[in-house]
């Protein structure tokens, strides 16, 4: 599997990259004088193709038309490849914004290491924690999701705040502030500090939590999954992951169907069946007790009773349609299952699942043949070039399958940053080697990766 996990993480670099880095889909960002020199001395052949057509933003946007057009006037000096600003969607989630930091701090481990490339990603990923801290709060302090209501981009940002919270939000903005804190942020602990403060409000309402839906106490497990990882040993998070995959161990069938609720007892949907098994393998994994993974592994094989093989999907109905994010979930789900099984026939699946559903949702790539990570990578004919099609290499935002003798695959022509950001730290996540360090040691007063 190891040809695979390369080209899922290319996909993910190049989503990433194309998406944070070169569409300008967020408020923009403008590097001031020091910071512009300090990146043209240091640009080399290989930060060339970023440098030339960075888009510098501190917020990603939650949907938008990846096709490539032209920038505003006010933007001095726009990249080739922003996006259509015209089908912006300004509305600024915490998931999206959460998952973009995630995801760039991801990105250090996926290109190569200089000292242009390293400042730029980092700036932005700083960009982006700055941003969540001052404007996605609320008068409590906790995170909410914003609306950018600024008409022209030489005007002051107007921002309109959502009333609610989630429980579900100030997890992975926990996750953020920590992983920040734990790989790059260094001695002033400015984020750490305040991952601890979330922490502690997440334990006090940790009762609330485990009363959650099942689809959202899943996706909490595999944050705080993640959230061990980066800590390597803490008992208390393994208590509370403990905790959760018990819950959700308690809304199974004997049939393996699984719950929507506490008190719903109807039958959850397809994608939280896949999310509820990965968060109770991750919570194996972590524990080591056989019954989450024997609960997780009942609940694979109520859904496996959907799969078409036709069409690579697990619904039987006419017309299907999934999510990019949905898309992920089922990976997931039979990725990890494969991992803990020696099982052919599931591989079989998900090697076709890869290839039918989740290379559909890819809106173009940026070569037909590449070097990556010491692999040579060669991707299907189906997957058009960027230049031939004018989209950005990007994971779109859903996927209709037509359920005809011969399967017609009908990609989306937006793309929900949210879902699509989700799914590439998704892949990076499962498909890295196990190695979560992304500090960089120093090395002529500058940082390289470990």
């Amino acid at each position: 599997m190891i040809n695979i996990n390369e080209k899922l993480k290319y996909y993910s670099k190049n989503n990433i990259l194309w998406t944070l880095f070169l569409s300008g889909c967020g408020v923009p960002y403008f590097f001031n004088e020091k910071e512009l020199n300090y990146i043209n001395e240091e640009t080399g052949q290989e930060d060339k193709f970023l440098v030339e057509n960075l888009m510098p933003i501190k917020c990603i946007y939650k949907e938008a038309k990846p096709i490539f057009s032209q920038a505003p006037s006010e933007i001095i000096n726009p990249g080739k490849y922003v996006w259509d600003f015209n089908s912006f969607k300004k509305e600024i989630t915490v998931k999206a914004q959460v998952f973009a930091i995630l995801s760039m701090i991801n990105l250090l481990k996926l290109i190569p290491t200089t000292k242009a490339n390293d400042f730029i990603i980092k700036k932005q990923v700083k960009n982006f924690l700055d941003f969540l801290t001052a404007y996605m709060r609320n008068k409590d302090g906790l995170f909410i999701n914003v609306e950018d209501k600024t008409k022209y981009i030489d005007e002051k940002l107007k921002i309109k705040k959502d009333i609610d919270y989630n429980l579900l939000d100030q997890i992975l903005v926990y996750e953020a502030f920590l992983t920040y804190g734990m790989l790059i942020e260094g001695q002033e602990k400015i984020y750490l500090n305040e991952a601890e403060k979330i922490f502690k409000f997440i334990y006090e309402n940790f009762n609330f939590i485990l009363e959650l839906p099942t689809r959202y106490l899943s996706f909490i497990v595999s944050s705080l999954y993640r959230c061990s990882k980066v800590l390597k040993e803490d008992s208390i998070l393994k208590e509370l992951i403990t905790l959760s995959c018990a819950e959700i161990e308690s809304r199974i069938k004997i049939s393996g169907e699984v719950e929507k609720s506490p008190n719903n007892f109807l039958a959850a949907s397809l994608t939280t069946h896949f999310r509820a098994s990965s968060s109770l393998m991750e919570g194996y994994t972590l524990t080591k007790i056989e019954k989450f993974k024997n609960s997780a592994e009942k609940i694979i094989n109520q859904v496996m009773e959907l799969f078409d093989e036709n069409t690579a999907t697990f619904i039987n109905e006419e017309e299907i349609k999934y999510s990019s994010k949905d898309i992920a979930e089922i990976f997931k789900g039979l990725y990890l299952y494969c991992k803990l099984n020696e099982d052919k026939k599931m591989l079989n699946i998900l090697n076709s699942f890869i290839t039918k559903i989740l290379e559909s949702i890819i809106a173009s790539t940026v070569d037909r043949k590449t070097e990556f990570n010491g692999y040579t990578i060669e991707i299907d004919e189906k997957i058009p070039l960027y230049s031939d099609v004018n989209l950005a290499p990007v994971f779109v935002k859903s996927l209709k399958i037509n359920n005809n003798l011969i399967p017609i695959y009908k990609p989306s022509k937006k793309v929900n940053n949210e879902f699509s950001l989700y799914t590439s730290l998704l892949l990076i996540d499962l498909t890295d080697d196990g190695n979560n360090n992304t500090r960089r040691e120093e090395d002529d007063q500058h940082q390289l990766l470990s």
